[in-house]
């Protein structure tokens, strides 16, 4: 599991880049080998693809990024897919979700209100370009190799400006409305962060800086709502989902093994076996047997 804002931030070797207040621009070639890969982020991130294609996959949902394509990406897990020997050469700007909410703040009242029953509540929103928008993307490469590099208070007006160019596009409304249930001050609660990410293998450090908590402190509000230990629980709604993907979908058991995000088929048919009492492919076999009969 690659955590791709640690990665970028503490080897800048890897990409080219701009800091400034938490912030962080970026342009970089991904150098993804594997079909698929996952990958973690501890804040959102805006994305925008200026060669190659990837496919994201989040909760059984893909989403087709490829040249020209915009999207916000939500704090948390995802997979990326590579197709054929493509190359993914992107920009990505990492924004904290205090600034979106001062961001929001000071223009309230500049943008229309919101019906809230059209909030977005995909881990991933796609963005409508326009050429406002895109060329902001490309005037910002100069930047990159720009030497001395550009003060704090141009980058912070540079991350603004792409913000609130994205927002002026009236095709952007879904993204808008997701941004307003920020200054709501409803960030993920514990529940929300451990069921949109306990299919991959996230470290308890990981789980905690998701919820902006220590990990005494998370540990500690986890047992107060769960009544369990995060590996434990984990295990528990990876079988319970692994149970329904035996039950109601043709995938190969080792597929459903990968689904869950078990370290690999050998490992989640031990631990199904201990659970159930049979391997998931007898488990399998004895439920289509009863609904045939039936």
């Amino acid at each position: 599991m690659i955590d791709l804002y640690d990665a970028l931030k503490n080897f800048p070797a890897l990409s080219r880049q701009l800091n400034c207040k938490g912030m962080l621009f970026t342009q970089y070639d991904c150098p993804q080998t594997t079909h698929k890969e996952g990958f973690f982020v501890e804040r959102s991130f805006i994305i925008y693809v200026i060669r190659g294609r990837r496919i994201f996959h989040k909760d059984m949902k893909t989403w087709d990024i490829k040249e020209g394509v915009c999207a916000f990406v939500k704090s948390g897990t995802h997979t990326a897919e590579r197709l054929g020997n493509d190359e993914w050469c992107v920009m990505a700007f990492f924004v904290p979700v205090d600034f979106l909410k001062s961001l929001m703040a000071e223009n309230r009242g500049r943008f229309p209100a919101i019906n809230s029953t059209s909030v977005v509540s995909d881990h991933v929103i796609l963005l409508d370009v326009d050429e406002f928008s895109k060329s902001f993307f490309f005037s910002m490469l100069p930047y990159f190799s720009q030497s001395p590099p550009p003060p704090e208070n141009l980058v912070e007006l540079k991350f603004k400006e792409l913000i609130l160019s994205l927002l002026s596009n009236e095709n952007n409304r879904h993204f808008l409305s997701y941004l307003n249930t920020l200054s709501d001050d409803n960030r993920q609660s514990i529940e929300e962060i451990m069921n949109n990410n306990y299919r991959f293998n996230l470290t308890l450090d990981q789980y905690a800086r998701l919820a902006s908590k220590s990990v005494p402190t998370f540990k500690r509000e986890f047992k107060r709502l769960f009544n369990d230990t995060p590996a434990k629980w984990v295990t528990k709604r990876r079988l319970a989902l692994a149970t329904e993907l035996l039950e109601r979908s043709s995938l190969r058991v080792g597929e459903i093994a990968q689904e869950c995000g078990f370290e690999n088929q050998t490992h989640f048919s031990r631990l199904f076996k201990e659970k159930v009492g049979e391997s998931p492919l007898q488990f399998r076999m004895q439920r289509y047997s009863v609904n045939k009969d039936t």
